[in-house]
């Protein structure tokens, strides 16, 4: 449906993440960037929900570029994750930091975020850029919240909650309020599509989260339970710890774990758990209940072909 746009965006990504550091360190890690086939789905949520409105064909070059800014902010926010987690993997690949090393992932990731910068003010992407700009600050206070969240047991579903939204939703949400923005929707048309994006970052994470328990090492990609290890509690553990005897049997793996002292024994323990407490299926139903809030958001926008192509994003972040 939306193929031709997404040549665009294509191409509007090389462009922004050009370089003159052909043959650095710092150029291969840009060259990566521009070359990186990822799900795209930002871009994507900002070229459907675009379609809503009377605009978007007068205005798609202003809308293919902004969905490659989504694009690279999100190639860029990558880039600076593996470098806080210090992580040597990302799915099956080696991340960024060690192959190219840790100097220039940091100096490419602010390149491609300068960058970012430099289109908005050049095509006078004034009100996008704002938006852009405050999901970029939404995204640095989850992270800041969920690094002062780390190792403690206490932490609350509420904290998980307020940091995913910073860290994962935010981005889906300016692309969905951008794309409708841009394209001249309704203001009714505006706030629905947001809900849309919010709800819709929540399940991506929620599913992600929930992966950590349900796939293994090889399919995931990734070393499994990372978050665990880290400190950092995600949804499955935070509803498995609402049961008290699941609390009483979690928190001596927790406070090993805060020492530095969790085997794989213990984080096999941790996980059968969480299994058995419920945290699991829980999270699932939780996936499900965002879904259905989506669909009922898809229901009341206008009449569109670009409702069909969402409902099967949604179906896709909900598949447990």
């Amino acid at each position: 449906m939306i193929s031709d746009w997404m040549d665009s965006v294509e191409s509007d990504i090389a462009r922004i993440s050009a370089h003159p550091y052909a043959g650095t360190p710092v150029g291969d890690v840009l060259d990566w960037a521009a070359c990186s086939k990822g799900k795209r789905i930002r871009p994507i949520l900002l070229i459907l929900c675009s379609l809503y409105g009377p605009n978007c064909l007068a205005h798609k070059n202003r809308l293919t570029l902004l969905a490659a800014m989504m694009e690279v902010t999100h190639l860029a926010s990558l880039i600076h994750d593996d470098i806080v987690d210090e992580a040597p993997f990302r799915r099956d690949r080696e991340s960024v930091q060690r192959r190219f090393g840790k100097d220039a992932a940091v100096y490419a990731g602010d390149y491609l975020i300068a960058r970012v910068q430099y289109y908005q003010a050049q095509e006078n992407l004034h009100e996008a850029g704002m938006l852009l700009a405050d999901a970029i600050q939404q995204m640095c206070a989850g992270e800041i919240g969920q690094a002062r969240c780390r190792y403690r047991e206490d932490v609350t579903m509420q904290e998980y909650l307020c940091n995913i939204r910073g860290k994962t939703t935010a981005l889906f949400r300016a692309s969905c309020r951008i794309g409708a923005l841009e394209s001249g929707c309704s203001k009714e048309v505006i706030e629905q599509l947001d809900r849309l994006g919010e709800s819709l970052g929540c399940m991506f994470q929620f599913r992600d989260d929930l992966l950590d328990f349900t796939t293994d090492k090889e399919v995931l990609g990734k070393e499994t339970h990372k978050d665990f290890r880290d400190g950092i509690y995600t949804m499955p553990v935070l509803m498995a710890m609402r049961d008290p005897l699941a609390r009483e049997q979690l928190l001596p793996i927790m406070r090993r774990n805060r020492d530095g002292q969790t085997d794989c024994e213990q984080i096999k323990k941790m996980e059968t758990i969480v299994h058995k407490y419920g945290g699991v299926e829980n999270t699932k139903k939780e996936i499900l209940r965002y879904r259905k809030r989506c669909e009922e958001i898809l229901k009341m926008l206008p009449a569109n072909a670009a409702s069909a192509e969402l409902g099967k994003i949604v179906r896709k972040c909900a598949q447990v």
